[in-house]
């Protein structure tokens, strides 16, 4: 079993040329195609596991795969965020090639009911290997679209991505599922209604006080139809965080919903199942099977028998259930006999959130400092960081990457991240004597890549990103879907 860590610039590469040495399906599998397991993460920090220094986390399974495996330690994703990094992971392309960025701010996908998603003529490793015989599924969150025209088209699910099997969450975890404090949405829509909502309860009373005493010559209508709107904006702010849930918080079998909103107890045991059965079904192989956690993202949701267990608060002890289903997994491969036909690689989607704190409590991953020989990093802009100089936009959800909350350099900042892995000391012409070497052939690196780009419909813009009731997935009346279509696997 060869295990990998961290993240995936090359994963596309290195599947290409195992899937370039091997023949026809028909072939022996041990020898010619080999299982592939692709274990993601969500929102982890390389500095919340033991094999890159954490002595407090306990994550034995995952360490257990570096220590007889290989530790990629410059194999850095795409993207800070789930929507683009995950893209790039299954295409192996950059974001703006496939129109996973926005110009607008909005860098994920908001709702399951909008309209933006993975553009299904992007080819993924989950095509190729498909074409080449491989059963393939994918267990877990997506997040990269659903529909396009109606409730029912699917044209951003997996199953029209190269996956034969799907069961998960068509979006993602967010602190709204369990009407958190930290919210991404739920909040600001809420706060909005509620200032709609004074505004029309004074513009009714004004002119209701100024009719009443003949201060303003105007009819009832306008009186009556301001408290109306303003009752059902009222009424709309105190509704808005269960149709969240409703809307986005739910799984997935294939093509139907099998519980909506999420029952979050049953979540860890139904993945469990799922990756298991998946296993059975498919031992005599090939396959392919994406298990993409709904760990470590907000809101941390985890089972009763793991909290409190960790050093690190509720964070932690997510952490250390996400490593317990990684044994778990392990474990199932090797009740199928399936060890030593199997590669496996464990990664995360991209760095831990530092924006998920909540006064002193930090419920994100830690990103911890990257070591090795002269690495050079160049900053054209940076975020307009909350609070300065913190290195995080901890008065917002994300930090954005264009407009106006963003500071453009020139000349753009240099640093050595071998020296300086922080980014404490920007480098000069003065303090740096390769600096306008390193500067003209990073430059250079960006003429180039920018004369390789072709206009493309971006997914993540105004109007992909809006939610839209007829494509709002629901599996019973709306706007009260609900739900349940299995057991209790526990």
């Amino acid at each position: 079993m060869l295990h990998l860590q961290r993240s995936w610039g090359w994963l596309a590469g290195m599947l290409g040329v195992l899937l370039s040495l091997a023949p026809s399906a028909s072939s022996d599998v041990s020898a010619s195609q080999p299982n592939i397991l692709l274990l993601m993460a969500d929102d982890l920090g390389i500095g919340d596991i033991g094999c890159y220094g954490n002595n407090t986390m306990r994550t034995p399974n995952i360490d257990h795969l570096a220590e007889f495996g290989v530790k990629l330690t410059q194999h850095v994703s795409a993207a800070s965020l789930c929507t683009p990094s995950r893209a790039a992971f299954l295409t192996g392309r950059y974001p703006v090639r496939s129109g996973m960025v926005s110009s607008i701010g909005h860098r994920v996908l908001q709702w399951t009911g909008a309209s933006g998603g993975l553009p299904t003529n992007e080819t993924t490793f989950a095509k190729i290997l498909k074409e080449k015989g491989y059963a393939t599924g994918l267990i877990g969150k997506w997040h990269l679209g659903l529909n396009c025209e109606s409730a029912s088209d699917h044209c951003h699910h997996p199953l029209h991505h190269g996956f034969d099997y799907f069961y998960g969450m068509p979006f993602s975890m967010m602190g709204d599922c369990a009407r958190w404090e930290l919210s991404e949405k739920r909040v600001d829509l809420e706060q909005n209604l509620n200032f709609l909502f004074q505004v029309l309860a004074l513009v009714a009373l004004t002119l209701a006080a100024g009719k009443l005493m003949h201060l303003i010559s105007v009819s009832w209508m306008p009186v009556i139809w301001s408290a109306l709107l303003a009752v059902f904006l009222l009424t709309t702010s105190y509704f808005v965080g269960a149709l969240i849930v409703h809307a986005d918080c739910f799984l997935m079998r294939n093509h139907t919903i099998m519980e909506q909103p999420m029952r979050f107890q049953r979540v860890t045991p139904l993945m469990l199942q799922e990756v298991k059965s998946f296993l059975k079904r498919n031992k005599l192989g090939p396959f392919l099977l994406v298990v993409s956690f709904l760990h470590v993202h907000i809101p941390l949701i985890t089972m009763k028998n793991f909290l409190g267990k960790s050093a690190h608060g509720l964070y932690g002890d997510n952490v250390e259930e996400m490593d317990w289903m990684v044994g778990q997994i392990l474990d199932a491969l090797d009740v199928e006999g399936l060890t030593n036909s199997t590669l496996v690689y464990f990664t995360s989607d991209h760095g831990g959130s530092l924006e998920n704190q909540l006064g002193n409590t930090q419920y994100g991953g830690w990103n911890g400092l990257y070591k090795g020989g002269t690495l050079w990093k160049v900053h054209f802009v940076t975020p307009v960081f909350q609070p300065e100089g913190a290195g995080a936009c901890y008065g917002r959800k994300v930090c954005p990457c264009s407009g106006e909350k963003v500071v453009h350099h020139d000349p753009p900042l240099l640093f050595d991240l071998s020296r300086d892995p922080s980014e404490a000391h920007v480098l000069t012409p003065a303090s740096e004597p390769l600096f306008y070497q390193v500067m003209e052939r990073v430059q250079q690196a960006v003429r180039e890549h920018q004369q390789t780009l072709s206009p493309v419909p971006l997914q993540l813009d105004r109007l992909g990103n809006l939610w839209r009731p007829w494509l709002q997935p629901c599996c019973g009346p709306f706007p009260l879907c609900w739900c349940l279509r299995e057991d209790d696997p526990q």
